[in-house]
């Protein structure tokens, strides 16, 4: 496990979060959990940073199976309360979760959860083990105005539209529903068909009712591609893919890293799997982990995650140009670096003018057109050395 980015005096309360955050604890990181409660921890700044990062749950279930004496009863008693409410909240999001995967069954509209409670149960073995705020449904695109329309019939209140999604508020908006029509959205997933998710499906028994998930190759490249477009600023994303690598030890490696060349995306899994392995010594075959750490831009990226994973500093998600700069570097193929750039930052509004373009450079009514080329080279002559850093073809 790495913290060498870390500052001094939060290493001992980082360290014993990454121990805990965890469904399996062997003897060796017990010992290690067990030696870091003797010392003085800022059991504050320890559970501030679980909440931040959505592993509550398996802080407490870590420390209560191993050493609950050594834990301040005060704050033992808080983490219990926050797994109990996360536990009920998680029973009525199953609960939900099925009713609604019942209601498209019913309309004949196929549908598909994932993340959230069927992550939970299938990786982690417990859905309570794993924080859960909403439901994630994928639909065909041709059902998915449909189901569109069948939500707001339920009752549903329409909180966010997107082009591949969109979002429902339910029971008095303590229930969110994320339609999708997309897993991931094009500019994060360009090779990969739509397609691709239906055909990598298997049956999985969720609190007794048989539902579709997704495959375990399927769901990792899910999770790598999620944690992507967050840009790896929370540790629940990383625990995700570490537990879907721990309870399915029989994925095919060789053909992980052949599809991930095929979808342009072998960094993305690179970084995700070395960020596994440093944060939570996830265990994986030596080629494989040979064949990530071969590409040194990966180290450059995991290196500017853990750096910023739990910077005080960095506790809202990542946005605008860092955002689109980080979704860059993770790409491999110039090509791809080229088409996000500027699919991201035309979604950003970098092509739109502001009132510092018309104060930068003044022009006529009639010339208000050429606004829309002066913003853009303003503003890549003002991130130039980023941009070139992050457009380069790497080796």
């Amino acid at each position: 496990m790495s913290t060498q980015q870390l500052p001094q005096s939060t290493i001992k309360e980082v360290e014993l979060l990454l121990y805990c955050a965890r469904t399996h604890i062997t003897p060796t990181i017990a010992a290690r959990i067990q030696k870091l409660l003797l010392e003085d921890i800022d059991w504050e700044y320890l559970i501030r940073i679980a909440q931040r990062h959505r592993v509550m749950p398996l802080l407490y279930h870590s420390l209560q199976s191993i050493s609950p004496e050594l834990v301040p009863p005060a704050k033992l008693n808080q983490l219990r309360q926050d797994f109990q409410a996360n536990l009920f909240r998680s029973i009525f999001i199953t609960q939900s979760l099925l009713k609604f995967l019942s209601l498209f069954e019913s309309n004949q509209i196929p549908a598909l959860s994932f993340k959230g409670s069927i992550l939970g149960a299938s990786a982690y073995g417990n859905f309570s083990l794993r924080q859960t705020r909403d439901l994630d449904i994928l639909v065909h695109k041709h059902h998915y105005q449909k189901a569109v329309d069948l939500l707001i019939a339920a009752g549903g209140e329409i909180c966010l539209d997107l082009p591949s999604e969109c979002h429902f508020l339910f029971y008095d908006r303590t229930l969110c529903i994320d339609l999708h029509c997309e897993i991931i959205p094009k500019d994060y997933s360009r090779s990969i068909s739509d397609n691709y998710w239906w055909q990598n499906l298997e049956h999985f028994e969720l609190s007794g009712e048989k539902v579709l998930n997704l495959s375990p190759e399927a769901c990792f490249f899910m999770l790598c591609l999620q944690g992507t477009k967050d840009c790896w600023y929370m540790l629940h994303r990383i625990c995700d893919v570490a537990e879907v690598i721990r309870t399915y030890p029989e994925m095919n490696w060789m053909q992980i890293m052949d599809q991930a060349n095929r979808f342009g995306c072998k960094r993305i899994v690179s970084v995700a799997l070395v960020l596994t392995k440093n944060l939570l010594e996830a265990s994986l075959p030596e080629e494989v982990l040979k064949e990530v750490e071969s590409d040194p831009a990966v180290k450059s990226v995991v290196e500017q995650v853990s750096k910023q994973l739990f910077c005080e500093t960095t506790e809202e998600k990542i946005e605008g140009v860092p955002k689109d700069l980080f979704h860059m570097s993770t790409r491999e193929h110039f090509k791809d670096r080229l088409q996000i750039l500027v699919s991201l930052l035309n979604t950003h509004g970098w092509f739109t003018p502001t009132e510092h373009d018309l104060e930068f450079l003044r022009l006529p009514k009639f010339l208000y057109f050429l606004y829309y080329l002066t913003r853009p080279i303003r503003l890549i002559a003002r991130y130039r050395l980023s941009l070139l850093q992050y457009l380069r073809i790497k080796k």
